[in-house]
């Protein structure tokens, strides 16, 4: 049994038998019946403070954390639910804070570990990577517009092209390229925007391209997909090509060194 919750943009799962009780906010809006101050979940992660009033949940650890969340979403029997491994690049913080994930009635929920909380202090981040551009131009690629800014990535890259679906669940992390995770055929993808390689805010956005950069599947974010394109010739900006059908130049990042 898992007690599923929300806090701040990210869906949580915590093993029944580690929570002791889940109250509403008391009258001041700080402690649970005046009694145990509440901390919120998210602030504690590094983001924002939480949506009030919220909801109490108290964690049976030593010294006994109380916890503000947005919701509690339900306890449920999750013995059957899929689970996954967290995968790569997520940063150190995370991967002491979850355990992995689960997967309950369509929606993915990322499962903490009680005792970690307590020594939790600062922002979970994830890995920047090392900008680096294709120094050749592909024969064929799969172009799309992300953040207003048109991308490529080279066809044999590509596994598939997906709607983001209610599965994908937005991850606690202060800064990196990655926006959350998205449960896929038994496996989960890591969904990363491309203009946060270049340093912008990863943003959700309609469509993930699925792809496979050196042995690892990763998920891109994207707006709008225009289709496959080629051939491209070079311009006199570095990563940037140029295809007969496209008005505007198309950069390319060389995700496989980026991801290697």
């Amino acid at each position: 049994m898992c007690v599923l919750m929300e806090a701040g943009p990210t869906r949580f799962a915590v093993d029944a038998t580690a929570v002791t009780e889940v109250a509403a906010v008391g009258t001041d809006g700080r402690t649970i019946r005046g009694l145990m101050e509440l901390q919120d979940l998210s602030v504690l992660l590094g983001g924002q403070d939480e949506v009030r009033p919220g909801m109490a949940v108290v964690l049976d650890v030593s010294p006994t954390l109380a916890l503000r969340v947005a919701r509690v979403v339900e306890v449920a029997d999750v013995a059957r639910a899929p689970s996954f491994l967290l995968p790569p690049g997520l940063g150190d913080v995370l991967a002491q804070l979850a355990r992995g994930a689960l997967l309950h009635g369509g929606q993915l929920y990322v499962e903490l570990h009680p005792e970690a909380l307590l020594h939790h202090r600062g922002a979970a981040c994830a890995p920047a990577r090392p900008v680096s551009f294709v120094e050749a131009p592909p024969e064929r690629a799969l172009v799309f517009e992300s953040q207003g800014r048109t991308y490529g990535v080279p066809l044999p890259l590509v596994s598939q092209v997906v709607m983001a679906g209610e599965g994908f669940c937005p991850l606690p992390l202060a800064s990196g390229p990655v926006s959350g995770l998205y449960p896929h055929h038994q496996a989960l993808w890591p969904i990363c925007s491309v203009p946060a390689l270049l340093g912008a805010v990863p943003l959700c956005e309609p469509y993930f391209i699925l792809t496979e950069l050196a042995g690892q599947s990763v998920g891109l974010c994207a707006r709008q997909v225009l289709g496959v394109h080629g051939p491209f010739a070079p311009t006199d900006t570095l990563g940037e090509l140029r295809t007969a059908r496209l008005p505007a130049p198309v950069l390319f990042l060389d995700l496989q060194r980026m991801f290697s």
